[in-house]
């Protein structure tokens, strides 16, 4: 092997190695939930260091277990750096919460990833195509090579949280967390396998306004009482009953009440 084969032996990336583009979870938020979940046992007691962090919450202590921990402090569900690593507030109230109230927490979590947000803040409302999804990630500078994974990521994701479900070929988000706080800036561009400690220190999540539930993708109601429209109606013991029916039935054929 000549000189210049060495080298460029040398200075090859592994196999899944460093790629750079936009960071975003490189594991969706159902399994950061599991994490996050022993991360809580784990630092119950105070902070721990990464050598232990690593390979008993991640199973880990090398490239992947890396790769998981940024994902949760991405998510909102970790902070501080490598001598002392513990679950934030937010992963404490997910452990804590009942299974039907977590959802707004889960939401915050979900929103959390910069780009998942944008992503969500673009389509949301619309039943949309993984191709369109993986557009937008692309016009966010998420590496080409990485694209595919951070469309079904993110989707994932979004179905966790309530606010996607798939329809057939299309991702249906839905409307009403648009205008929620963006999450804390952070390192936009980076590497797989990265150090945890490349995020900065951590800051707890922004409050979120309340999502929609399931009725989000339910049409609304096109009857009811029209805004600006008041009705009243006079009945004492002297009202024809046929007469009142048929008032009635008048008010709801136009929508009055």
């Amino acid at each position: 092997m000549t000189d210049t084969e060495q080298k460029a032996a040398k200075t090859k990336p592994p196999k899944g190695g460093r790629k750079g583009g936009t960071l975003f979870p490189k594991i969706d938020l159902p399994q950061a939930l599991e994490y996050s979940k022993k991360l809580v046992g784990k630092t119950h007691t105070g902070a721990q260091a990464a050598k232990t962090v690593l390979p008993g919450v991640f199973g880990s202590s090398t490239g992947p277990g890396r790769v998981r921990a940024s994902a949760l402090k991405q998510y909102g569900l970790m902070k501080g750096e490598s001598d002392a690593y513990e679950a934030s507030e937010l992963a404490k109230q997910i452990g804590a919460a009942p299974r039907e109230d977590q959802g707004l927490l889960l939401r915050r979590a979900f929103l959390q990833p910069k780009v998942f947000k944008d992503i969500y803040d673009t389509f949301h409302g619309d039943s949309v195509g993984k191709p369109k999804i993986r557009q937008q990630a692309l016009a966010l500078k998420v590496h080409p090579e990485s694209a595919d994974e951070c469309v079904e990521i993110f989707v994932q994701s979004a179905i966790a949280a309530g606010l996607g479900r798939l329809e057939g070929e299309l991702v249906s988000l839905a409307a009403g967390v648009a205008a929620a706080t963006p999450p804390e800036a952070g390192n936009e561009t980076a590497t797989e396998g990265e150090s945890v400690s490349a995020h900065g220190a951590e800051t707890e999540p922004p409050a979120t306004p309340a999502a929609p539930d399931e009725a989000a993708y339910s049409p609304r109601p096109t009857t009811g009482a029209k805004p600006g429209f008041s009705v009243t109606l006079n009945v004492d013991s002297s009202s024809d009953p046929d007469k009142l029916q048929k008032q009635l039935e008048l008010l709801r054929r136009y929508g009055l009440i």
